[in-house]
């Protein structure tokens, strides 16, 4: 039967580059989806060379009602593609998943749009998931069974609890189309999903919802050695600072400093350049003004 574009409540956005190993798996965990609403699924390759792109036309071609692609003559990046994407979406809902993850419940969605329609006061929910570590063949946990001690249904997040503890994931997301600004990217040169979370927790209420939706797929990409780890941990702080920054948010200000100070731990761990821990204990000061801290940080840097 085919569905008005007027009648679609939920969109799913999945930003997909060289998925090829994984993309189908992504795209049946979303064709299964068990609702009594209409849905889309936009795909979004970012000219992907390894071959994303047929599997993404070949079910353009077998669902053609339900799922578009939506393509890149250049490669932009994932927050562009993401965002071309939510601008083309139909939906009152918006649901994000990359194409190299999946989701489990076969009524992931159902569960939670009818949370979100009768909690108007949410602009965000997301739920439980698992990690596949494919190197180890593994599943793991996502370490969340503390927050919901008592078989709670779901559990409100606040802005200060996400910026202080990491508890969901992308792949779990469900957000209310009015609570979101496709030019909240226009702010920031870092923008990652961190600030999509936090603004959505600024224009609404946001919780976690006590169900596995999906899985978050470790490919192996993602076991790096302690100079990566640097590396990632110096991006980490940016984000932060932009947060703090941007929208003067004393909260993402106190991560910024905790990830500097973190980093200097692993800088001293890894014998990084002495003048690469210099400059960070002095951005430590600069936002903390904390004297005793920044004379401390010089005196443990010397004794290397």
């Amino acid at each position: 039967m085919k569905i008005e574009e007027s009648n679609i409540l939920v969109s799913i956005v999945c930003i997909t580059y060289n998925h090829v190993r994984f993309i189908k798996e992504a795209l049946e965990s979303f064709l299964k989806q068990e609702t009594n609403f209409p849905i889309e699924i936009i795909l979004v390759d970012d000219c992907s060379t390894d071959g994303t792109n047929a599997i993404c036309d070949e079910y353009a071609a077998k669902h053609p009602m339900v799922v578009r692609c939506i393509r890149t003559e250049r490669n932009v990046g994932g927050v562009e593609n993401e965002r071309r994407a939510i601008e083309a979406a139909k939906g009152k809902y918006i649901a994000t998943c990359e194409g190299d993850d999946y989701w489990i419940d076969v009524r992931k969605l159902q569960k939670q749009v009818d949370f979100m329609e009768s909690h108007p006061e949410y602009s965000v929910t997301w739920t439980r998931y698992e990690k596949f570590n494919q190197v180890e063949n593994r599943y793991y946990t996502d370490g969340n069974d503390d927050l919901f001690r008592g078989g709670k249904e779901y559990i409100d997040i606040t802005t200060h609890m996400f910026l202080h503890r990491w508890m969901t994931q992308y792949l779990t997301m469900v957000f209310r189309r009015s609570a979101y600004d496709n030019s909240w990217c226009n702010k920031y040169h870092y923008f990652r999903d961190s600030h999509q979370f936090y603004h959505l927790l600024q224009n609404g209420k946001g919780a976690i919802l006590n169900f596995i939706g999906g899985v978050y797929r470790q490919t192996g990409e993602g076991i790096y050695s302690d100079l990566d780890h640097i590396r990632r941990q110096k991006m980490q702080i940016e984000v932060f600072k932009e947060l703090w920054k941007v929208n003067h948010d004393d909260d993402a200000k106190s991560m910024y400093e905790f990830n500097i100070r973190y980093l200097l731990e692993q800088m001293r761990k890894a014998k990084a350049l002495k003048r690469e821990q210099y400059k960070y204990a002095w951005r430590l000061f600069a936002a903390s003004r904390d004297l005793k801290g920044l004379l401390s940080n010089m005196q443990k840097i010397r004794k290397q």
